[in-house]
């Protein structure tokens, strides 16, 4: 009888230390972002992250999705930048993020109505865009991008975030102390 609970007893160990090293094998969603921006917690890692640190990021989007009714999984790069530090410890008030669309990303930021009208479908990157920014994440929009594309102003989820240029973001963000994340 002994001998039987015993050999139960390392079975239900095995069993259990397999699932645990299963799990850390798959990326994990959240903290912040239960829906998009997978990873991979790092608890052993040599490399430990700076106390008291504010990540200053510009993330340049200058690429799409080439199906207009999938979203852009440059844009979920950034909600996994948010969900891996978040998980390691850093808050959100340490995450100054600014996202810089140009080129053929700029149709991200077309509100529904004007996406339908060009690509005949929602726009799926809304609900991943209002998610950020309801986290602090700034938007901002290449102005030559968006005339060279035909978009209008009025056609923007946020017209507010309408700028001269891709480029002059560039440098000016950086003179503020963010790093490009390209």
């Amino acid at each position: 009888m002994k001998t039987t609970r015993y050999s139960i007893f390392l079975i239900f160990c095995f069993f259990i230390s397999t699932i645990s090293a299963s799990e850390t094998t798959k990326p994990q969603k959240g903290p912040v972002f239960s829906d998009y921006g997978p990873v991979f917690a790092v608890s052993d890692r040599a490399v430990k992250l700076p106390e008291n640190f504010v990540y200053k990021a510009v993330f340049d989007i200058r690429k799409s999705a080439e199906d207009p009714e999938q979203y852009n999984h440059y844009l979920e790069s950034v909600a996994r930048f948010i969900n891996m530090h978040a998980l390691n410890g850093v808050s959100l008030d340490k995450m100054d993020i600014a996202l810089v669309f140009h080129g053929q990303a700029s149709k991200d930021l077309l509100s529904n109505k004007a996406y339908q009208k060009h690509f005949s479908t929602d726009n799926p990157n809304l609900e991943l865009e209002h998610q950020l920014r309801s986290k602090g994440v700034k938007f901002y929009l290449c102005g030559q991008s968006m005339n060279f594309s035909g978009y209008q102003k009025q056609e923007l989820d946020q017209p507010d975030d309408l700028a001269l240029s891709a480029m002059t973001l560039f440098v000016v963000l950086q003179q503020q102390g963010y790093q490009l994340i390209p």
